[in-house]
C-alpha cells in the first residue's frame, strides 16, 4: 500500500501533518472522514458523495495533494499545476500558515463542486 510506503518515507512527518490538517478541514463539512487505501494513492472522502475530495501521497521531496475536482475549482492561491479534465495537483514541501489557509479554501471550494455535482446528478435524474 502507497500509505505504508508513505510512513516510511523521509517525508512521513509532512505527510501525516498534511493527512490530518486535510482531514479536519473536511469536517468542518462532512460527519467523518473516510480513507480509502490502494497501491498507488490514499484517497479522502465521504460517504455522502460519490466522489472524493482529494488524495495525497508523498513523492521524491514533497506531498502531493491531487484535488479530485481542481479543475472545477478557481485557483485563486495559484498553487495547482496539471490539465487534467478532472483533478488538479498542489506540491507541499512546508505545511505554513499560507499552505495551511489555501488547503482550507481548496476543501471548501471542493465541497461546493461536490455539491453542485450532486446536485447536476439528481436534476438528471
Amino acid at each position: 500500500m502507497q500509505f505504508d510506503k508513505d510512513l516510511a518515507s523521509d517525508q512521513s512527518e509532512l505527510f501525516l501533518s498534511v493527512r490530518a490538517y486535510i482531514t479536519d478541514e473536511i469536517e468542518l463539512y462532512v460527519d467523518k472522514v473516510k480513507e480509502k487505501y490502494s497501491d498507488n494513492i490514499t484517497s479522502l472522502f465521504c460517504k455522502e458523495f460519490s466522489s472524493g475530495f482529494c488524495y495525497i501521497r508523498v513523492k521524491d521531496n514533497y506531498v502531493h495533494i491531487g484535488w479530485f475536482n481542481g479543475a472545477r475549482i478557481e485557483d485563486k492561491f495559484g498553487l495547482f499545476f496539471g490539465n487534467g479534465k478532472q483533478i488538479r495537483g498542489q506540491k507541499i514541501t512546508l505545511l505554513d500558515k499560507n499552505c495551511k489557509k489555501a488547503i482550507s479554501y481548496y476543501v471548501e471550494q471542493s465541497y461546493i463542486s461536490l455539491i453542485e455535482k450532486e446536485a447536476i446528478k439528481e436534476l438528471r435524474k
